[in-house]
């Protein structure tokens, strides 16, 4: 007989860090204006309860919304917070303070409250930050890696639903890597492929998407390019690529094979399928090449 183990809810800690990272993904602008409307309906629902409900925690939420970005408004939502809190205490004093510094202790302690919270929660924040960008990363090379390229992917044929714009994938092998690393040792190739990540990191415009896949293989993303535009591209960065990876002996050449969706795929792994069919028939009749078609050729 199987001992049901009673169910047990999740940990404050993994909650707070998932609530964290879902608001920094939002634009930093946005959080930043919720959180002073946020804190405007607070003001309000404080002035007309009075002394009766606390709104301390109400308060918190503000600058714990601001401070989800990362950045530094989390310090200014603190003290507009702090003055908002005081002001609407101020404004529903029924009796005088005995003493005229009490309402400016009150403001720099409430203000010594929110700071830190929001401090802690900006640092909170950007931490998850970096760690998202190291798992996304390649080490390597510094170009994103096969994850992040899948999730570039998916953006891209959303955005290309929305837009009817084509898109064209491109897949590139690094023709005669072994030789290279059976010649010299893995670190003169792990020299090479990151000579490879810096002229594709150079050499494409700021729309283009770059990404490590694994091994000797890299992946590019020419949103908006047609079949003849991308191969244009893609032919000078072939070339670049030669150039930038002619210290090395043996030489090595570059198999690109380049796929333009006029519809949008079914997924990412549905486009680097077909980008990868073409990469193969370019390296089985003439490495060294680029070679594009369309998805209808492709299929």
């Amino acid at each position: 007989m199987r001992i049901r183990r009673p169910a047990t809810a999740p940990s404050a800690g993994p909650l707070l860090a998932a609530a964290i990272e879902w608001l920094h993904r939002m634009p930093a602008a946005r959080l930043t204006a919720t959180a002073l409307a946020l804190l405007s309906l607070i003001a309000v629902a404080d002035w007309a309860t009075g002394r009766t409900v606390s709104m301390a925690v109400g308060y918190l939420l503000p600058v714990f919304l601001a401070a989800a970005a990362g950045g530094r408004s989390s310090t200014t939502v603190a003290a507009i917070s702090a003055l908002t809190w005081s002001g609407v205490e101020y404004g529903t004093q029924l009796d005088p303070y005995p003493n005229e510094l009490i309402p400016v202790w009150n403001l720099v302690s409430r203000f010594a409250v929110l700071w830190p919270v929001g401090a802690l929660v900006s640092h909170q924040a950007l931490r998850l930050a970096e760690e998202q960008d190291l798992s996304r990363t390649d080490l390597l090379t510094g170009l994103p890696n096969a994850r992040a390229f899948r999730e570039a992917a998916e953006e891209e044929i959303e955005r290309m639903r929305q837009t009817g714009r084509p898109l064209t994938a491109a897949y590139v092998d690094v023709d005669g890597f072994k030789a290279v690393n059976d010649t010299h040792g893995h670190a003169t190739g792990d020299a090479v492929l990151a000579a490879v990540g810096r002229v594709l990191r150079r050499s494409l415009g700021s729309d283009a998407r770059v990404a490590r896949l694994g091994g000797d293989e890299f992946a590019v993303l020419l949103p908006g390019s047609t079949r003849e535009d991308s191969l244009e591209v893609l032919r000078e960065l072939h070339d670049r690529l030669l150039d930038g990876t002619a210290a090395w002996q043996p030489r090595v050449g570059f198999s690109v094979g380049a796929v333009t969706f006029t519809e949008p795929p079914r997924s990412a792994a549905d486009l680097v399928e077909h980008a990868d069919r073409v990469m193969y028939d370019a390296k089985r009749h003439h490495r060294n090449t680029v070679r594009a078609e369309t998805a209808e050729l492709a299929a």
